[in-house]
């Protein structure tokens, strides 16, 4: 029973010490990457015989700041979400990294890799980009 609650703290610290992070983008810089670095391909979720596929942008890295402004790579996982917010309605628009791509002037992303959930963002509607990574992986970008 000793073992097991020590297994169960050590999980449950670890999850609490590997702290979540949000990164910003300016919507330029986030069209320009794209542009220049998006790869269409059809990506499978869970397992190659699931039937889930949704399109994927396949950016390994980008180029963002970190919460003091400093210019840092920052290596996207599964959970990794962009999060906008829009000019018109003040509202937050969410998408999975991944799933986001630009195809003239706008962005489109999926809020759900199995449900779909197709958000459409036109890139003159953006106020503000957060990027939101649970377990976020960085360097800083060299002066």
């Amino acid at each position: 029973m000793k073992k097991q609650h020590f297994i169960l703290t050590l999980i449950l610290m670890t999850f609490l010490t590997a702290g979540c992070a949000t990164y910003s983008i300016q919507p330029k810089s986030l069209v320009d990457q794209l542009k220049t670095f998006q790869i269409i391909e059809i990506n499978e979720n869970f397992q190659k015989f699931s039937g889930f596929e949704y399109p994927s942008n396949n950016l390994v890295k980008i180029d963002c700041q970190d919460k003091k402004g400093n210019n840092i790579w920052l290596y996207p996982d599964k959970n990794t979400e962009f999060i906008f917010i829009k000019k018109s309605t003040g509202k937050k628009v969410k998408a999975y990294f991944d799933t986001v791509l630009f195809q003239n002037d706008t962005l489109y992303g999926l809020r759900s890799r199995i449900l779909g959930g197709l958000r459409i963002i036109p890139v003159n509607d953006i106020d503000k980009i957060s990027i939101y990574s649970e377990l976020p992986k960085t360097e800083p970008l060299p002066e």
